[in-house]
C-alpha cells in the first residue's frame, strides 16, 4: 500500500483549507446521539437475517468505520440510515427523531441532512461533473450563481478543477468518486455515510480520499465508513463497529501508525 502522510494529501488533494460554505447544518436535538440503532433487525421475505439485533450509537462529531467482510450486511445498514429501507424490527432514532414517526415530508427533510457515497457512484451520465454536484442545491432551491460557486469551490477543494465540465463517462474511477464525494458533501450534511469508498481506486487514491473524510469530519460532520479494508482502518486512528453474523461490535480505535504521523513521508 502507497504511504501518504496528511501533509501531501492537503497539498495535493485539497489545495488549502477545506470549502468555507463546508460547516454541517444542527445535530438535532441537545444531548441525543445522532444515531441510535436499538435492536434492529432485518430480513428480506422468509430468508434469514441480514441484521440481527443490531444497537449502537453515534455521537454528533464522531468518526467511525463499519467493518465486515463482503455480503455481511453493510450495505443493508447504510441503507437503513438513510431510509431507504424499513428495519424487519427495532427503532431507528436520526437526529432525536425515531424515523418510524416521520411523515413523508419529514423524511425527505431529513435526507436532506445525511450525505451519501453510493458504492457505484450513481452519478448521471448525461450530466457533467459541476452539475451532478450541483443536484442538491438545484433540488432544495439554491439560487443557480450561488450554487456555482459553491460547486466549483468545492470541486477544486478535491482536486478536479480541470474536470468541471466532464462528463462521468470520461473520468477515471478515483475522478468519479471524488465527484460522488463532493456531491454527498455539497448540502452540507449533518451526517456522512460512504459505502466501500475506496473499493474502485487504487491505494494512492483511496489514502487520499481517506484523508478527504478526515478533513471533512474536522469541520463537524458525522462520518460513517463501511468497507471490508482491515488495512485501511488501522491506518487511522478510528473507532470501529464491526459487522458479522448480523451482529455488530464497538471496537476502539486502534494506535496511529507511524506512517500517519511522520509528516516527512
Amino acid at each position: 500500500m502507497a504511504q501518504y502522510s496528511r501533509r501531501q494529501a492537503s497539498a495535493s488533494l485539497y489545495g488549502g483549507p477545506g470549502p468555507c460554505h463546508l460547516q454541517p447544518r444542527g445535530f438535532g436535538r441537545i444531548g441525543n446521539p445522532l444515531v441510535r440503532l436499538e435492536n434492529v433487525s432485518l430480513h428480506y421475505g422468509q430468508g434469514p437475517d441480514i441484521l440481527s439485533g443490531v444497537s449502537f450509537r453515534l455521537e454528533p462529531g464522531s468518526f467511525h468505520f463499519l467493518l465486515g467482510a463482503s455480503g455481511a450486511g453493510k450495505s443493508s445498514l447504510l441503507k437503513c440510515l438513510y431510509l431507504g429501507q424499513q428495519p424487519s424490527s427495532g427503532r431507528i432514532s436520526l437526529f432525536g427523531r425515531d424515523v418510524s414517526t416521520l411523515t413523508r415530508e419529514d423524511r425527505a427533510l431529513m435526507r436532506r441532512r445525511i450525505g451519501v457515497v453510493f458504492q457505484d457512484f450513481h452519478l448521471i451520465d448525461h450530466l457533467t461533473a459541476l452539475q451532478n454536484v450541483a443536484l442538491p442545491l438545484t433540488v432544495s432551491g439554491e439560487p443557480e450563481a450561488k450554487a456555482q460557486e459553491k460547486v466549483r469551490e468545492l470541486l477544486t477543494w478535491v482536486g478536479l478543477a480541470d474536470c468541471m465540465d466532464a462528463y462521468p463517462p470520461t473520468l477515471s474511477g478515483g475522478q468519479q468518486q471524488r465527484v460522488a464525494i463532493a456531491r454527498a458533501v455539497i448540502g452540507r450534511p449533518s451526517l456522512l455515510l460512504a459505502d466501500e469508498p475506496t473499493g474502485n481506486v487504487d491505494d494512492r487514491i483511496a489514502m487520499r480520499l481517506l484523508f478527504l473524510f478526515q478533513e471533512l469530519h474536522r469541520t463537524g460532520t458525522t462520518v460513517l465508513i463501511a468497507t471490508h479494508s482491515e488495512a485501511f482502518m488501522r491506518r487511522f486512528k478510528q473507532p470501529c463497529l464491526r459487522l458479522e453474523a448480523g451482529h455488530i461490535a464497538m471496537e476502539p480505535a486502534q494506535p496511529e501508525t507511524a506512517a500517519l504521523r511522520d509528516d516527512r513521508l
